[in-house]
């Protein structure tokens, strides 16, 4: 009797950690997978380097009246950019998508070809690629790569999440300068660039007043939009920034994650990042 009671016991206790462990990985994996979700926004934003640098082309031609069959836009250097921004995003993008498949106790069974190019450290227009996230790039794939193989689940989130924070860290932040201080500043330029065009017809005496009112109009109208493709970059910045907040506590709690406080906490960055979701949605409409 006493040997039953035991055993019954026992049985308590091992239902309990198993729900226990279910409750913390149910909500990391709405963390990871709103983080994945809000990440993926970056592939909606309808601007680039190389569109800036064709825009800026164009626009220089536009005021001379050069007529061409084709454009002559030397745009190379802002294709790399382009093509180093999306390195770090599919990394990350990586790497979540492995948190929330080991959250769910899938297999981190992530398609490695979009990763099989190296970043490579060097200046490409504005963008400046240092040692350090080459580096953290590297590393992301190597613990990719060794996820895959070695048949990453649930029971080995803790060693996943410690080895990556550091390196998703740097990507993170790097990724959130090249939007705010890099590509959100080249629409400042396009700005610019509008203004001084347009008062500068303005003051062309040529053109009639109706003209001018029009032209006015077609100003505030790119202005407009301008607008709207800079806050929208800058509220995709903002959800990587909760992302980043968000794998920190998930890092610095890993060895507890079924913990009532890592729930509340991971749950109030994955507000953050809904909400930030849905004010970009509202942007594009």
């Amino acid at each position: 009797m006493k040997n039953q009671f035991h055993k019954l016991v026992l049985a308590v206790l091992l239902v309990s950690i198993i729900l226990n462990s279910c409750v913390s990985l149910k909500s990391v994996d709405n963390f990871s997978s709103t983080s994945l979700n809000g990440l993926k926004k970056f592939e909606e934003i309808n601007y680039s380097f190389q569109q800036h640098c064709i825009e800026r082309c164009q626009f220089e031609a536009i005021k001379e009246f050069d007529i061409k069959k084709e454009t002559d836009c030397k745009c190379d250097i802002y294709k790399q950019a382009d093509k180093a921004t999306l390195l770090i995003y599919n990394s990350i993008k990586g790497y979540l998508t492995g948190l929330a498949n080991l959250s769910n106790n899938n297999l981190t069974d992530y398609s490695a070809n979009s990763l099989e190019k190296s970043l490579k450290e060097g200046a490409f227009g504005d963008i400046s690629i240092e040692k350090k996230h080459v580096e953290a790039y590297s590393t992301i794939l190597e613990i990719l790569s060794r996820s895959i193989t070695d048949g990453y689940r649930k029971n080995k989130i803790e060693i996943y999440v410690e080895e990556a924070n550091e390196p998703i860290q740097v990507l993170l932040d790097k990724f959130q300068f090249i939007l705010k201080e890099n590509l959100e500043v080249e629409l400042d330029f396009k700005k610019e660039r509008l203004f001084d065009y347009y008062q500068d017809m303005k003051l062309n005496n040529t053109i009639s007043d109706y003209e001018k009112g029009k032209a006015t109009i077609d100003y505030y109208q790119q202005l407009f939009d301008i607008d709207a493709k800079q806050k929208q970059i800058g509220a995709f910045a903002r959800s990587l920034k909760s992302i980043s907040d968000g794998h920190q506590k998930l890092y610095d709690n890993r060895n507890k994650m079924s913990a009532n406080e890592l729930k509340v906490l991971l749950a109030s960055y994955t507000s953050d990042i809904q909400d930030i979701i849905s004010e970009i949605n509202k942007l594009k409409k």
